[in-house]
């Protein structure tokens, strides 16, 4: 079963691993980038995480970081604190806001990636790999119907996945039947 704590346990592993990139998927639609900050914000303090997003008009959106109570609509390239660390946000939709975060970060947490892998561009991934140093990158999805690509299975090592099973069986079910 792909349970909380089996994804907790696999995002630790990844992180004291010599591996780059992870992929997490799963039914928790709007959970699985949270639990990856959690874990973060548990296991670091003062660490620099690039939050690469769709659109920056959905941050203050609980399911993106409104839980975290981000109220205002930040600028691209704005450091906020979260919890014990800062995050830069930046769109994975426009270039011209990748120059606006930092060279370097702890890591980078790349949510939700459906849209990149339905449109077979991932020059948002590249960019972090070639053009910014990040020690650990997660490439976090919201739905799971394009993961079999081929192009995404060439970025990253390590998968981890998060579902609803346990918690919440019926939304699980629910999410499965939306994926046929």
């Amino acid at each position: 079963m792909n349970t909380r704590q089996n994804a907790i346990n696999k995002i630790e592993e990844f992180l004291v691993s010599e591996k780059k990139i992870a992929l997490v998927t799963g039914t928790h639609q709007y959970n699985k980038h949270k639990l990856v900050m959690a874990i973060l914000d548990n296991r670091y303090k003062d660490k620099v995480i690039l939050f690469r997003t769709s659109s920056l008009d959905n941050l203050t959106n609980n399911d993106f970081l409104g839980f975290a109570d981000v109220k205002t609509k930040p600028k691209a390239g704005a450091q906020i604190k979260i919890h014990n660390n800062y995050y830069q946000i930046d769109n994975f939709n426009r270039k011209d806001t990748w120059s606006k975060t930092s060279a370097k970060a702890d890591f980078a947490i790349v949510y939700p990636i459906d849209a990149l892998i339905r449109n077979n561009n991932f020059d948002s991934i590249e960019n972090l790999i070639k053009n910014k140093n990040i020690g650990k990158i997660f490439l976090v999805s919201w739905m799971d119907n394009d993961i079999a690509s081929e192009e995404l299975r060439k970025l990253y090592s390590n998968h981890v996945i998060y579902d609803a099973e346990e918690e919440d069986p019926s939304y699980h079910s629910r999410v499965l039947m939306s994926l046929r």
